[in-house]
């Protein structure tokens, strides 16, 4: 973590002040220390502030994941692959493309940036300071990617209890996060404190009536998570490279079977077998993996604050908005 972002933090559990306590650096590059009140204390590992407790939360999976295939979908490793523009894409169709209209001096919050495949889109563009928090251990593939730019801090914290102050952030976004937590509305609201007035906000969540919404996919996700003590992520990890290796070859070549093969054997099919092998692991794995309707995030969105609501082209749950002005600023 560089200095520079000393001043962002609170204490997500009560809100209060924190102080720094620096107990090795290396220039303006802090890598061990502590954020600490009377209360609580969060420490600094490895250059990354942490803020999550438990290691066995409910995103443990995701941590597994990103370990495995750290930047498949970062923009920077596609170039002439087949999925090469498919992040920037995705990024710009979400965000509504608002990142053109912030100036350098604006910050960036990523919710949910995984191994950071969002912050490598902006940094190859933007000069902007980026902050990325991840509520699993990929936060430590994200920090190894993005250490040595000081103007991108990553931070091991809780979508639901940002643990930054109210009003820093000029935009933010959570591109297939939310869905992911026990409550996504929640976040929402976290997303809204966090910005100031004007701020944008970028979301995009499952949809109801998506492919993540399969009842046989909620089928396996039990039946992974009852074998998880025993076996790990080996059931699943199988799971996806014989969907994609053997089951994808069997469907297109006995097309008129596809439908019987898909209704027991979903999968994610893609143009990169590897992006494909990740999408479906990602899909059969998580903890949580809520979908939702477009009047229903329409809805949070408007509780939580927000205003310009506007539903994007990326899938029907999918939005960009912006926060209230508040009458004291």
């Amino acid at each position: 973590m560089h200095i520079l972002f000393r001043s962002y933090f609170q204490d997500p559990q009560n809100g209060l002040p924190l102080e720094l306590t620096i107990i090795r650096n290396k220039g303006d590059h802090i890598i061990e220390g502590a954020f600490s009140n009377e209360f609580n204390s969060y420490p600094i590992i490895d250059g990354i502030p942490r803020f999550v407790i438990s290691k066995n939360n409910y995103s443990n999976s995701f941590g597994f994941q990103w370990g495995k295939w750290p930047t498949i979908q970062f923009e920077s490793e596609n170039k002439g692959k087949p999925m090469e523009g498919h992040t920037l894409k995705m990024f710009n169709i979400i965000t509504d493309s608002k990142m053109c209209e912030l100036s350098e001096d604006d910050i960036i919050l990523d919710i949910g940036c995984g191994s950071g495949r969002f912050i490598d889109v902006i940094k190859n563009s933007f000069n902007n300071k980026i902050v990325g928090i991840d509520y699993s251990s990929a936060v430590q593939v994200a920090y190894n990617s993005f250490k040595h730019n000081p103007n991108i801090c990553i931070v091991q914290a809780d979508a639901l209890m940002l643990p930054f102050k109210s009003n820093i952030f000029n935009a933010a976004y959570s591109i297939g996060v939310l869905h992911h937590t026990p409550n996504p509305y929640k976040g929402i609201q976290e997303a809204n404190r966090c910005l100031k007035s004007n701020g944008w906000f970028g979301l995009s969540v499952y949809s109801k009536d998506s492919y993540y919404a399969r009842p046989i996919l909620i089928k396996y996700r039990k039946i992974f998570k009852i074998l998880m003590p025993f076996l790990s992520y080996l059931p699943p990890l199988l799971y996806s490279y014989f969907t994609i290796y053997i089951i994808r070859i069997i469907s297109l070549k006995v097309r008129m079977f596809r439908p019987f093969i898909l209704k027991y054997f979903p999968y994610v099919a893609l143009a990169d077998l590897k992006w494909s092998i990740l999408d479906t692991f990602d899909s059969v794995t998580p903890i949580h993996a809520s979908t939702h309707a477009t009047e229903e995030v329409n809805n949070w969105l408007d509780k939580a604050g927000f205003f310009k609501i506007k539903q994007s082209d990326w899938g029907k749950t999918s939005f960009i908005a912006t926060k209230v002005v508040q009458k004291n600023e």
